[in-house]
């Protein structure tokens, strides 16, 4: 099902169609879960669920808990990264405005231009260690089929070995 992201002031609220996450836990866990990713502190998201910092622990401890977190987490980045994305092309466009200008300071001009090339420069070497990284996969990929090759015939011989030992004795 599709999960809906919506942000009511300080509350990051994350359900499917039917109103509820798919992989639902309790209403007590899922308004601790909610809480937990709405406030900074533990203390302040066991007062906003109305659970005491113990019980937050608790249910922190849980399997199905733990990997709800993890999953609205997830989302929550997620979210936030297209915000960001949504932002970055007017951001651009306004570092380039401030360096263009002539009448804007200096020290300004020379600020805009400084984040600009920080971010270009960081751009190129995430693009560098994902393709790295990419070439890496690819690697390993191939390497596991290789050793899946080799353990089939070490298996095949292993069986043939064992089947001459069988005929000669």
């Amino acid at each position: 099902m599709k999960t809906n992201l919506a942000v009511r002031e300080d509350d990051l609220t994350l359900t499917n169609q039917k109103g509820r996450h798919p992989g639902s836990l309790p209403p007590k866990q899922e308004r601790a879960l909610q809480a937990l990713i709405s406030h900074p502190t533990l203390k302040e998201a066991a007062f906003a669920a109305g659970i005491s910092e113990t019980t937050l622990w608790r249910y922190m401890k849980d399997e199905a808990f733990s990997r709800r977190l993890l999953e609205t987490r997830g989302e929550a980045i997620s979210y936030t990264v297209t915000l960001l994305q949504r932002g970055s092309v007017e951001a651009v466009t306004v570092l380039r405005s401030l360096m263009a200008n002539e009448d804007t300071p200096p020290s300004v001009r020379a600020s805009a231009a400084r984040t600009f090339l920080e971010y270009a420069l960081h751009t190129a070497e995430v693009d560098a260690l994902r393709a790295r990284l990419d070439q890496l996969e690819e690697y390993l990929k191939a390497k596991e089929e290789e050793d899946k090759i080799t353990a089939a015939k070490e298996d095949q011989a292993e069986r043939i070995h064992g089947a001459l030992t069988e005929e000669e004795g």
